[in-house]
């Protein structure tokens, strides 16, 4: 998820005849949060404050991933984002990577996360992306400590029933 200083907006609720006026901000400095989501058990991995959107942040990510679950084989659907394709990341030994359908957002569990950290932030103005990544991380650790939430949230029930056939 790419978060910065540009305005965030949402919807608001105002006096009946009267129109919210939601300061707008144009600064275009952006970080990136990385995050697996399992939407069986409500865990989650994640690493914030990542400067780039590239191939290495993308491995780096699932090196770090990896090493939280080592004796675990990890499979990891991903969608098709060109730092998500290269051939590296598939050599990860204990990983296996699947990827969606291109152009397929409502099959991935992890957009309705990604949704509920933006609303932390929505219809604010931020001095720094320090200040707005405050924010997001207090959100992301609330969603994280919730697993019951997260499975809930996350938990779609065709994922649930096809899990089960498999097991």
């Amino acid at each position: 998820m790419r978060y910065g200083l540009i305005s965030n907006f949402r919807r608001s609720w105002s006096r009946v005849g009267k129109r919210t006026v939601i300061d707008s901000q144009q600064s275009f400095k952006n970080r990136y949060l990385f995050s697996a989501v399992s939407p069986l058990t409500g865990t989650s991995f994640h690493l914030s404050g990542i400067d780039g959107f590239d191939t290495l942040a993308a491995h780096t990510f699932l090196l770090e991933l990896k090493k939280g679950h080592q004796d675990k084989l990890v499979v990891l659907v991903w969608d098709n984002a060109p730092c998500h394709r290269p051939k590296v990341h598939r050599e990860i030994p204990g990983l296996i990577i699947l990827f969606l359908p291109p152009y397929s957002p409502e099959l991935n569990p992890t957009e309705r996360f990604f949704e509920e950290l933006r609303k932390a932030t929505a219809n604010q103005i931020f001095k720094t992306i320090e200040e707005q990544e405050t924010i997001i991380e207090t959100k992301l650790n609330t969603l994280a400590n919730d697993t019951e939430g997260m499975k809930q949230l996350l938990g779609y029930e065709w994922i649930r029933r096809q899990s089960e056939v498999v097991n």
